[in-house]
């Protein structure tokens, strides 16, 4: 009952489809407006409007194409070579659009309007024919060339359209809308959609065909669509852009239907054949497992994955060296490699439970239609008892070995004047390699150093060889196997020299310490910057502009300072709560950043107060930036749960001078100019009087109404 109740679903969906826009055209045919002032501003629309449709074409040919050799492929093939010259057309049509860049010829109403009613015809021919088309599968000769066909009639009206366009009709008129040649067309086009819709439904109906009804469907929204573009005056109006979209929506279903016919359906089939095969296989109480050529898992049954003690899902695309190490090869031949002919051998298998069993495995290759492999199938039958358990024990023992090689140092030994050096494979493994992986020479490890980290090695490693320090000790970086840089200590000492102090071999070990690397790092982020915005803290700030104060002393130069904080934070949350407080700072902080330049430094002082240092700026300059910040903020509201919260900020600004002894000078006037934006009235950028005396009459407020 209800597999019937869905196929009357599956058929009276395209229809509803087809109803609901039927009731959409009626309604909109008494609407006349102009949507784009130009056709220009309708240009990005129609783009992608037809760009939709060129990618439906595009697959419609893939899939007819791909599946020409299933059963029943003709239909497909006959679309997909249809839709190849509709979608190459649609493109010429898209390129041709009045204001797009040259396409060979210049753009123009009429040249996309010839390249739009070829487009069409196209379609047609393909909806039309598809119940004509047999049932069969075409030859990959007949399909070639029915797929040549459409394409040789894209590019002979493409010719036509692009090379004698004297020679075509006229369709439009600017000001008046289509001529009556165009509108004829148009008419024949959509009464024969129609009929391309009576004739694809009546094929559904005889021939049980659930895909031909997304198809009649389709037609008739095509049709509709034909009917829009014989009430349009401008090629940028309502009713053109309404045929548009509703030539979308058919486009959309004709791809549904060669999805649903193409993939969904054998899709279908090939799961009932698949849960048939699994209830097979299920019902077996022997281990069976599949494997590809590469020797990962397809599949298992239920005694399989039990007697492992393991989910099927785990073992799917991963190796048998991955998933039991312990059993790996042990069934005969490489590890992870399938067999190429049957192969029947015992192995141990240990069960959840710790017991051994041992299993009577039978290996195959399994081939495809033309016999070729496909991978291996495991047939395991269980013969307990019968084998020791001495492969088990030595396996246990060669891991507890490898446990502890793993916790060694790396150890290099380099005799100093030929350069030859023997490295242990701990030192190897370290940066991914194994010991045939490289060269034992010093210039193994000169390759692998960072660029930037020669100078400290230098400068520990050449005193030591010269006998000015008693050891040599360096942390650097070395290039991993797979490309990143791992942090390591080097330490080492000359063991000989010659009777002229010389050295002749030095000795040391090499150990990872991109952990604490890693460590040090987050620390020193801890100590310079905030926790919630990652902008730099009040300490690290009064360095920079230290800093900078020197270089002003140096170079003579100018630099700005903006003291920034965010109006009513408070209330903010009072109202909102502290999350959608800090949402609202984080938000303020991407907001500034974005119109910041790479050398500004910006800062979080604490709570809502917030300093920005402007290098190589001057008055005007700094107070140009602090309104911008003021307008642009105000404009970006942030987004909370609750919905957008606009915010503001107020800013004074001072200018760095050659007088202050440190940050503290500067930064005392700009809180004093902030002080005053804020008693002004808030939402402003408000410079401070020394600098307004200094500048000579700069203005110094900016209201929220200039704003």
């Amino acid at each position: 009952m209800q597999r019937v109740l869905g196929m009357k679903g599956e058929i009276a969906r395209p229809y509803g489809w087809a109803t609901l826009l039927s009731v959409v055209f009626c309604g909109t045919l008494f609407v006349h407006a102009n949507l784009f002032p130009t056709p220009e501003h309708y240009l990005a629309l129609h783009a992608g409007l037809e760009f939709f449709s060129v990618a439906v074409s595009v697959m419609v040919l893939a899939l007819g194409w791909n599946l020409r050799k299933a059963v029943g492929s003709a239909r497909r093939v006959w679309l997909g070579a249809a839709f190849l010259g509709a979608g190459l057309l649609d493109l010429a049509h898209t390129l041709s659009y009045a204001g797009m860049p040259l396409f060979i010829t210049p753009s123009g109403t009429e040249k996309a309007i010839h390249f739009w009613l070829a487009a069409r015809t196209l379609v047609l021919i393909g909806l039309i024919g598809y119940p004509f088309v047999g049932d069969g599968r075409w030859s990959s000769a007949r399909a070639l060339v029915v797929t040549g066909g459409g394409l040789a009639l894209a590019l002979a009206w493409s010719w036509m359209v692009l090379f004698l366009p004297d020679r075509m009709p006229h369709t439009f008129v600017p000001g008046q809308g289509v001529t009556t040649l165009k509108l004829a067309v148009e008419y024949v086009l959509a009464g024969l959609y129609l009929l391309a819709a009576v004739l694809l439904a009546r094929h559904a109906m005889v021939k049980r065909d659930k895909s031909a009804n997304w198809l009649a469907a389709a037609a008739w929204v095509l049709a509709l669509t034909e009917l829009y573009f014989t009430l349009y005056v401008d090629v940028s109006d309502f009713f053109n852009v309404m045929g548009h979209v509703f030539k979308i929506a058919g486009f959309a279903m004709i791809y549904r239907a060669v999805f649903v016919s193409g993939v969904r359906e054998p899709h279908d089939a090939l799961a009932r054949e698949r849960a048939l095969l699994r209830a097979l296989i299920d019902s077996v109480p022997d281990l069976i497992a599949f494997r590809d050529l590469r020797g990962r898992f397809l599949g298992c049954n239920k005694a399989f994955a039990a007697a492992y003690g393991v989910r099927e899902a785990e073992l799917l695309g991963r190796r048998e060296t991955d998933v039991f190490p312990q059993l790996a090869g042990l069934a005969g031949g490489t590890p992870d490699a399938v067999v190429a002919e049957a192969v029947r051998v015992e192995e141990w298998l240990e069960g959840p439970d710790g017991t051994l069993r041992l299993l009577d495995t039978l290996r195959a290759p399994f081939c495809d239609e033309r016999g070729e492999s496909l991978g291996e199938i495991r047939v395991s039958r269980d013969f307990t008892e019968r084998r020791r358990v001495r492969e088990q024990i030595a396996e246990r023992e060669r891991r507890v070995m490898l446990a502890l090689e793993g916790a060694e140092l790396g150890l290099w030994d380099w005799d100093v004047p030929s350069g030859r050096t023997s490295y242990s494979p701990a030192w190897g493994r370290m940066l991914g390699f194994e010991p045939h992986e490289f060269e034992q020479d010093v210039e193994t490890w000169e390759s692998l150093v960072h660029p930037d980290d020669w100078s400290d090695i230098r400068n520990s490693l050449e005193p030591h060889l010269r006998g000015e320090r008693d050891a040599y000790q360096a942390e650097y970086r070395l290039r991993h196997k797979d490309g990143r840089w791992v942090w390591v200590l080097a330490a080492g000492r000359v063991l000989d020299r010659d009777e002229r102090g010389q050295a002749l071999r030095m000795v040391g070990i090499l150990q990872d310490v991109s952990q604490r690397k890693v460590m040090e790092e987050s620390l020193v982020q801890l100590a310079t910057s905030d926790p919630l915005t990652g902008l730099w803290n009040r300490r690290h700030f009064a360095e920079m502009v230290r800093g900078e104060l020197g270089r002003l002393r140096r170079h003579q130069s100018t630099a700005g300072l903006l003291l920034l904080d965010l109006d009513h934070f408070k209330r903010i949350n009072d109202t909102h709560g502290h999350a959608a407080g800090d949402e609202v700072l984080r938000h303020f902080t991407a907001t500034v950043t974005a119109q910041l330049r790479e050398a500004d430094v910006f800062a979080r002082l604490g709570g809502e107060e917030f300093a920005i240092l402007l290098p190589c700026i001057d008055a005007r300059g700094a107070l140009r930036v602090a309104e911008r910040l003021c307008r642009i903020v105000a404009a970006h509201p942030a987004a909370i749960d609750s919905g957008p919260l606009v915010f503001t900020v107020s800013i004074g600004v001072t200018m760095l001078s050659l007088d202050d002894e440190d940050h503290e000078a500067a930064y005392a006037r700009a809180d004093e100019a902030l002080y005053e934006a804020k008693h002004a009235g808030r939402n402003r950028a408000l410079m401070s009087s020394a600098d307004r005396e200094d500048a000579g009459g700069l203005a110094a407020d900016v209201s929220p109404a200039s704003l």
